[in-house]
């Protein structure tokens, strides 16, 4: 494929459709005064090699201005601020929903509007301000460095794309997505974990989790999530998995998965009279329901440590084998 027209569109890929044109006719310009008049593949590539990194180029022709986030991070920066308040966007308002649904408060329609629009704009707040210091934070130490840093060469035109290394957006989105939500109702509204049952004209729960005890471990489930976000940030920047990035990944995994075996060990996470209030509404005994979620914590646990040696392991694996 020609090189040139590759090299034009990995700078114009970069700039806002308003741009592409006027930067690909100019571009063209400046590689064409650049080379002989019947240049070689070889005059080709030292000319190209010459200008550089095509996405250095582009920051020639996108005027746009952009302040706390820098350029180099600022694409990604939408994108991650654009899904993490959109998430959190629809847990709020579902949250406020539900609530209503089981115990509508005084005050009609006005109030579920009230409740509804408060809910929607604290939780779009507070997730474009977790974004927002998180991505300031990496630029500002220079922990997540861009691949456009590194030393680039006019191989990269013709280098296909697809590597062992690199880390696909979708995985970065979909653990935002799932911690996210977990985090916001463990935060918001513990109390939905629970047994609903009806009783006359009102919705009654019996909660699964120990409210008070959960406020103990709230801290750190919040400092867990903030991990989890920062990396999934990070892997959005760089793309690609390096030792620094598998190093941070392997903490948060350690941390959370140790976070989840002490919540979920001694069982002290759990409402203590769960079964005893469920059996009483159901055809079930307090020890069959109690034997069931002795299985179903073990199950879980299986599950942690399981996923969890799996997402600490692969990064490295994927390093030793590049």
């Amino acid at each position: 494929m020609d090189l040139i027209y590759l090299n034009i569109n990995a700078v114009t890929e970069h700039l806002p459709d308003t741009k592409k044109e006027e930067a690909a006719l100019d571009l063209r310009t400046k590689i064409d005064a650049r080379l002989p008049s019947d240049p070689s593949a070889e005059d080709i590539k030292k000319v190209l090699q010459e200008m550089g990194n095509p996405h250095q180029q582009a920051k020639n022709y996108d005027t746009r201005q952009r302040y706390l986030i820098g350029p180099d991070y600022y694409d990604g920066y939408l994108a991650m601020l654009k899904l993490v308040v959109g998430i959190l966007i629809t847990v709020m308002a579902i949250i406020t929903v539900l609530i209503w649904i089981i115990n509508p408060p005084g005050g009609g329609i006005v109030q579920f509007i009230i409740d509804l629009i408060t809910g929607i704009v604290g939780g779009a707040v507070q997730a474009a301000a977790w974004v927002t210091v998180i991505f300031v934070i990496l630029e500002r130490t220079g922990t997540a460095v861009p691949p456009l840093h590194q030393n680039w060469t006019i191989v990269e035109l013709t280098k296909a794309k697809p590597d062992r290394l690199l880390i696909k957006r979708s995985d970065s989105f979909i653990s935002v997505f799932f911690t996210i939500i977990f985090a916001a109702i463990l935060y918001f509204r513990p109390e939905l974990f629970s047994f609903f049952y009806k009783s006359g004209d009102a919705w009654v729960t019996i909660p699964f989790l120990n409210l008070e005890r959960l406020q103990d471990f709230m801290p750190f489930i919040l400092i867990i999530a903030l991990l989890e976000l920062t990396v999934a940030i990070w892997q959005l920047i760089t793309r690609r998995w390096n030792l620094s990035l598998a190093i941070a990944n392997a903490v948060k995994t350690i941390t959370s998965m140790g976070l989840s075996l002490v919540m979920l060990w001694n069982r002290a996470i759990i409402n203590p009279a769960f079964s005893t209030e469920v059996s009483q509404r159901v055809s079930f005994s307090a020890a069959s329901i109690e034997r069931s979620i002795e299985i179903g914590v073990w199950v879980i646990i299986g599950i942690i440590i399981v996923a969890s040696l799996i997402d600490l392991i692969t990064p490295f694996v994927k390093i030793s084998r590049k």
